[in-house]
């Protein structure tokens, strides 16, 4: 579950900057975050896991060439690092801080339970805007999704045993995301969401494309940015699902479920299940001086 708000603060918010094509890409997505967590005004911290060196040294160049007022970066190379309180300092000074690793179970095997994924937390829930960039923004989640990478062609959509769940750092408890490059078709990456939704519909899938990102406000409102679309599976309106009782490799079925395909600017709201479209407007998007790109 999410750290509880304390009293005088909003929670900060959260963003996923999806697997990026290009440096350019990249830096537009990056954009986002940048102005999430105060513009010009913002002090970033960059948290890396083992392997993930150059990334961080990618984005920090990124983000000093935006003028962000500081840039510090954390490697993370083992947990034994993690649970150091000296770390926390870094945390409670940092307006946003962005996760880098090569995947979202990476991340959670990393921090999970340690000092330093409570002061993430806590500061998430302070005001500050926390991000995941792409396989490891998953770790965000209260879960993170993890599909077989074996299906067969000839497999049913969806069955019993498609998927796995593992705990993430629960900053957000609805979304379960799926960042990762498609190696496989995308109907797959479809099937997983799926099933998840079908096994617990409070869940809300959501399938981000590359060059893509979303922010999650503290109204509990999605927004997409980037390039392309962005998936949401929103299983609120269920009627039926025997995903539960049917034999594992036994095709099954999910009555009721909806879906929504988002582009920049569009919006979907967890407690209301609205889907909103951006207004017209010739006016160029705050933080975003490439949108036309988009």
């Amino acid at each position: 579950m999410p750290a509880p708000v304390p009293a005088g603060y909003t929670r900060g918010a959260l963003v996923v900057i999806g697997v990026t094509t290009s440096a350019t890409r990249q830096e537009q997505l990056l954009q986002r975050f940048w102005n999430e967590a105060g513009g010009y005004g913002a002090r970033i911290l960059l948290c890396a896991g083992p392997g993930m060196e150059k990334a961080s040294n990618s984005y920090a160049d990124q983000l000093r060439q935006m003028e962000a007022a500081s840039v510090d970066q954390l490697a993370i190379q083992d947990r034994q690092m993690a649970r150091m309180t000296e770390q926390q300092a870094l945390v409670e000074r940092a307006t946003g801080i962005l996760l880098l690793a090569p995947s979202s179970l990476h991340v959670a095997a990393l921090l999970g339970g340690t000092q330093l994924a409570t002061a993430i937390r806590r500061a998430n829930a302070a005001g500050k805007t926390v991000a995941g960039a792409g396989p490891s923004a998953a770790v965000l989640c209260q879960h993170i999704l993890t599909p077989s990478p074996d299906q067969a062609a000839t497999a049913p959509l969806l069955q019993r045993d498609l998927i796995q769940f593992a705990p993430g750092l629960g900053m957000v408890n609805r979304l379960l995301l799926a960042v990762e490059p498609r190696p496989q078709p995308a109907s797959h990456q479809l099937a997983g969401l799926l099933t998840a939704v079908a096994y617990n519909p409070f869940l809300v899938g959501v399938d981000i494309e590359v060059d893509t990102g979303i922010v999650i406000y503290p109204d509990t409102t999605l927004e997409v940015f980037g390039a392309n679309n962005v998936l949401i599976i929103d299983g609120h309106q269920i009627t039926h699902t025997d995903v539960t009782t049917i034999s594992p490799s036994s095709a099954g079925s999910v009555h009721g479920v909806q879906l929504h395909v988002l582009r920049h600017g569009q919006t979907f709201t967890f407690d209301t299940h609205a889907v909103k479209a951006q207004p017209p407007t010739d006016i160029p998007v705050e933080g975003a001086p490439n949108h036309q790109l988009f």
